[in-house]
């Protein structure tokens, strides 16, 4: 009985339904049933003309992308890498308390050396020659690109509109700041809890070096025919965008003014003594400035003529007037020597009504001024916040509070000045008057002083056209003319196989893999139809019996 029982057991079978038969040179079978063995040898019958299909399939997928990239070619770009070259001022914070209204108030000035020189250092950020935030969108401005066009041949016209927008322009990160940007970006993928605050205190600051991007296939956004320009001719117009921004920033920040001549309109014969060196003082004065106010890197600059850099006009300059000027202005005003006492009184006294007219306005804007602070209150907190109204007019109103008690400070330093001419202008007027001497002064010694101011005037010419001289000659190197320089604009299309080379091997894959899944299914499709014929068969022998 349990011999019987497990004979039955092993006769059980799972439903044909749910199982799949394979069965190698089994043809003596009753099941339905593929035999691989017969599938392999129909392959092998065929593969002769499978190995043209194979060939056909791959010509096909290496072809396709191929002729894809005829009938939609990528647009070329050309780049160029551009690199500020010019020094900045190093600017200080400066904490000054008003002494109106008693407030801490911050501004930023150029740092200055013992000697009061403007310390200049090599740019290291995107920063201006003046010290501001330089705008780099001034490049796709109607002005540079203007110039940029200006007197070049396209072989079709490009409008100013489609010509900004192909443009792009990438600003690099510094190493630091690119650092600290991915240690706070792990700190949030780390879900950090001080990852916020790190990049909050994070500053994003950007190197000296940027690159400009000009894409071809100009015309309107959306629009399937666009002006293309030639390779060279891209590569062209990008360098001579380039260049006027180049021109842009000289005409913008450079002074490009020789100085002033001073010198020459001082007439001697018709002027006063002590009016000729007043004036040959403040001339003296402005020339130094003037030279004072260049870079060091400019200064620096030594002229391949006579080897004399600016500095050393400068200390020519200091020298010469703390020397001749200085001296000769001292003797003439503390012995009183002039040729008409009388006009030279009524000159002073009309200078120094001049002066206190002046003064009475700057008092009247100062007692304006205080009005104002006197009345406004302090006692909003700035809070900043995005899309926030409030902030922004508190911001308003604490930025005005700013600009006056500035403006405070400067008509008190325009009161100083005035307090001081007036001053020296009486003192001036009381020396003519009461200094009997100035009637006594002979002939003989207005003639000596003559003569040595004539020679100091000389002098002071010599050195203003020296000067004016290198200035000329610095002015046309690029110590001067180059704030920026930019890389040869690089930038061309692959060839088409260099272009296509990924797609060509994908293409090529999937042509082998539908030339073998052919191959496969040709040499499968008779076994179905020995299955069929099989049936069809066995049916028709029920029937006859």
């Amino acid at each position: 009985m349990e011999s019987n029982e497990r004979s039955e057991d092993k006769k059980l079978t799972i439903d044909r339904d749910a199982q799949i038969n394979v069965v190698v040179n089994s043809p003596d079978s009753e099941e339905d049933t593929i035999d691989l063995g017969r599938v392999f040898h129909n392959m092998k019958i065929k593969a002769r003309v499978f190995a043209w299909v194979l060939v056909l399939c791959l010509l096909v997928g290496i072809c396709t992308p191929l002729l894809l990239y005829q009938f939609k070619k990528p647009m070329l770009t050309v780049s160029s890498a551009v690199t500020l070259k010019y020094e900045t001022p190093i600017m200080v914070t400066v904490k000054e308390r008003d002494s109106v209204t008693g407030l801490e108030i911050e501004k930023s000035e150029p740092a200055r050396d013992e000697d009061g020189n403007i310390i200049y250092e090599p740019v290291h950020n995107l920063t201006a020659p003046d010290g501001e935030e330089l705008d780099l969108n001034q490049i796709t401005s109607s002005y540079v690109l203007q110039q940029a066009l200006n007197g070049m041949d396209l072989k079709e016209n490009v409008s100013l509109a489609a010509l900004r927008s192909n443009i792009a322009i990438e600003r690099v990160l510094t190493d630091e700041a690119r650092q600290a940007q991915e240690m706070a970006s792990q700190m949030m993928t780390d879900k950090n809890s001080a990852a916020y605050d790190q990049l909050v205190k994070i500053e994003l600051e950007y190197s000296p070096t940027f690159v400009v991007r000009l894409s071809n296939g100009f015309g309107e956004e959306g629009s399937s025919s666009k002006i293309e320009l030639d390779g060279p001719e891209l590569q062209q117009l990008l360098d001579r965008i380039l260049i006027a921004y180049n021109d842009y920033l000289v005409m913008t920040y450079a002074d490009l003014k020789l100085p002033a001549d001073e010198v020459s309109i001082i007439d001697v014969d018709h002027l006063d003594l002590l009016e000729s060196l007043e004036l040959l003082r403040t001339a003296s004065d402005n020339l130094y400035e003037y030279c004072e106010k260049k870079s060091e890197t400019i200064r620096g600059y030594r002229s391949y003529k006579d080897g004399r850099s600016l500095n050393d006009w400068m200390e020519t300059i200091k020298t010469g007037k703390e020397t001749a000027v200085d001296y000769l202005y001292s003797y003439v005003y503390n012995n009183s020597i002039v040729r008409d006492r009388e006009s030279m009184i009524t000159n002073y006294q009309f200078q120094l009504r001049n002066a206190q007219t002046q003064l009475d306005m700057v008092n009247d804007n100062i007692a304006a001024t205080k009005e104002i602070l006197d009345s406004y209150k302090n006692d909003q907190i700035y809070v900043s916040m995005q899309e926030s109204d409030g902030s922004k007019t508190t911001k308003t109103t604490t930025d005005y509070y700013n600009k006056l008690v500035q403006q405070i400070a400067a008509y008190y330093e325009e009161l100083a000045k005035l307090e001081t001419t007036i001053v020296d202008l009486n003192d001036k007027i009381a020396s003519l008057e009461n200094n009997t001497s100035s009637a006594k002064a002979t002939a003989e010694t207005i003639a000596e002083v003559e003569t040595d101011l004539k020679k100091t005037l000389e002098t002071c010419k010599d050195i203003y056209q020296g000067v004016r001289d290198h200035m000329t000659e610095l002015m046309n190197t690029s110590f001067y003319n180059q704030y920026i320089s930019h890389t040869v604009p690089q930038g061309k299309l692959d060839n088409f196989i260099t272009a296509n080379l990924k797609k060509i091997l994908i293409g090529a894959a999937v042509g082998i893999v539908i030339a073998c899944g052919l191959w496969f299914v040709a040499a499968l499709a008779p076994e179905f139809q020995r299955n069929r014929k099989e049936e069809k068969d066995g049916k028709e022998a029920d029937d006859h019996e």
